[in-house]
């Protein structure tokens, strides 16, 4: 018996989006995983007052408003930069990072979740570019491994996005693109503003 896969997608200016999917917006089950996955996938403590001895929170929140701009300007898919903040949180759990290594920090983690959560990665010139070249191609890719080897080669996270179209499902305003747009953007809002 063969089965055919059908992927129904409507095209939206720049991308291509899937439609809704009955079967995982209106299964509770989809909902109740991803909040058993969200555990597993956060900082597990205040890295600021545990591991980090040179930088503090508002230097976070200064690469983190760097690196939305970043992806604003790259046009990103808008789980790129939640995932992107997850991972560097989660990194700076694991890893004491001095204030100079700060945005190489950031400018990795945007690629790693560039690679994970949309089709075309950020380009490692152009992240450099972005740095004004105070990084490298070979820093990046060395912190890459760094990163990925901290974090044990699990980059997928759960993150705010993953909960969006569920939220809207249930009340009801799936079909409103501003209400949409805001959750997004205050999700973002609050990525960057973590501590």
């Amino acid at each position: 018996m063969s089965a055919k896969l059908l992927c129904v997608e409507k095209v939206n200016q720049d991308t291509r989006e899937a439609q809704y999917d009955r079967v995982i917006y209106n299964d509770n089950r989809v909902l109740k995983n991803l909040l058993l996955q969200q555990d597993i996938s956060l900082p597990r403590f205040n890295y600021f007052k545990q591991i980090q001895s040179d930088i503090q929170p508002y230097m976070r929140k200064v690469v983190a408003n760097w690196m939305m701009e970043v992806c604003e300007d790259q046009r990103c898919e808008v789980q790129v930069f939640p995932l992107a903040m997850n991972l560097m949180d989660r990194f700076l759990c694991t890893h004491d990072v001095k204030k100079c290594q700060l945005q190489l920090t950031g400018a990795t983690c945007l690629l790693i979740a560039s690679k994970t959560r949309q089709c075309i990665q950020i380009p490692v010139h152009l992240l450099c570019h972005y740095t004004e070249n105070s990084i490298t191609p070979n820093d990046l890719r060395d912190w890459e491994m760094l990163i990925m080897s901290k974090l044990r080669w699990k980059v997928y996270a759960v993150t705010g996005c993953d909960f969006i179209e569920h939220l809207l499902q249930e009340l009801d305003v799936s079909n409103d693109s501003r209400i949409r747009d805001h959750a997004h953007t205050l999700l973002a809002l609050a990525c960057t503003g973590k501590y």
